[in-house]
């Protein structure tokens, strides 16, 4: 396609789009609520994702030591976890140390909390291993095995943690996908109904276009790029506010003690995608619609 005629049917279309203000701005408004919605869900589900691989990173058994056991007989336990192949790495970690840990988490109030556990006889607190597994899939199998060592009274993990992440996940995905496709379809039918007024205005200019031999996609063209273009603007302020309001709540939660608790995905890595995919999405209802419309109206 020539640029002279490729620069015509843009004009065509911008033409159109003015032509039908009202119309495409309420076409515009329903494709940007569409579009807010499923950016929104998009966020969710990136950064449950996100939370999911992050488990699996720091994934970790907790293997309780019974009291019994001497200073000697723990470090054997350890060693005999350690030789299993599927064991990445283990550590070793006193009663005094998870009470350190444990103030640590609690921050400021940690030291106040528990101050009476501190000292001889006090802690009640088991010595542990922490058992990193090769392969976090395999983390059940591991921690059966752990827990089979003679020494070990208990091996516990987050378990399901992930797995009701990405259900969650999952749940929430189908609810904005009936939603979201609701929304969608009214878009699309009124970027229909836009393009129609588009081809009504300009019904004998079409016929004088006909009769000197234009083609049909000549013809067609500037209707498939106005609906492209509504849906592209309409695509543009729903981008902004979802990224906007995630960078106030990355600030809120992804920063401080909550940051070590809610893995939240960096707003560079996030904002690609999100932009990317509702743009994408934009574009593809205002050119769904453009098609209705002109498969239905426009007889070329």
């Amino acid at each position: 396609m020539k640029i002279e005629t490729l620069s015509r049917h843009f004009r065509e279309a911008y033409r159109g789009v003015r032509r039908n203000a009202w119309m495409s701005f309420a076409a515009i408004s329903a494709v940007a609520v569409t579009l807010f919605i499923f950016g929104i869900f998009l966020i969710f589900a990136f950064n449950v994702r996100y939370m999911a691989a992050e488990l699996d990173k720091q994934v970790a058994i907790r293997a309780s030591l019974a009291e019994q056991l001497t200073d000697d007989q723990q470090l054997q336990v350890l060693k005999q976890i350690q030789s299993m192949p599927e064991v990445k790495n283990a550590e070793l970690v006193p009663k005094e140390e998870g009470l350190r840990q444990l103030k640590a988490q609690w921050g400021d109030e940690g030291t106040e909390i528990f101050k009476g556990y501190e000292g001889e006889g006090k802690n009640p607190l088991p010595d542990l291993i922490t058992v990193e597994p090769k392969d976090p899939q395999n983390i059940k199998a591991v921690s059966e095995r752990v827990k089979s060592v003679e020494g070990v009274n208990d091996a516990v993990f987050g378990d399901g943690v992930t797995d009701r992440l990405l259900n969650l996940s999952s749940w929430v995905r189908n609810i904005v996908l009936i939603f979201g496709l609701g929304l969608a379809i009214l878009a699309a039918f009124l970027i229909s109904n836009t393009i129609k007024l588009t081809i009504i205005a300009r019904r004998r200019e079409i016929e004088i276009q006909r009769l000197v031999g234009a083609s049909n996609w000549f013809i067609r063209w500037p209707f498939f790029i106005e609906g492209a273009f509504i849906g592209l603007v309409g695509a543009i302020f729903p981008t902004i506010i979802v990224l906007s309001l995630y960078q106030v709540g990355y600030s809120i939660l992804g920063a401080g003690e909550v940051a070590s608790i809610l893995k939240l995905m960096p707003i560079l890595s996030l904002g690609i995608y999100v932009t990317l995919c509702i743009f994408a999405l934009g574009i593809a209802i205002g050119t769904l619609g453009s098609i209705i419309s002109v498969r239905r109206f426009l007889k070329v």
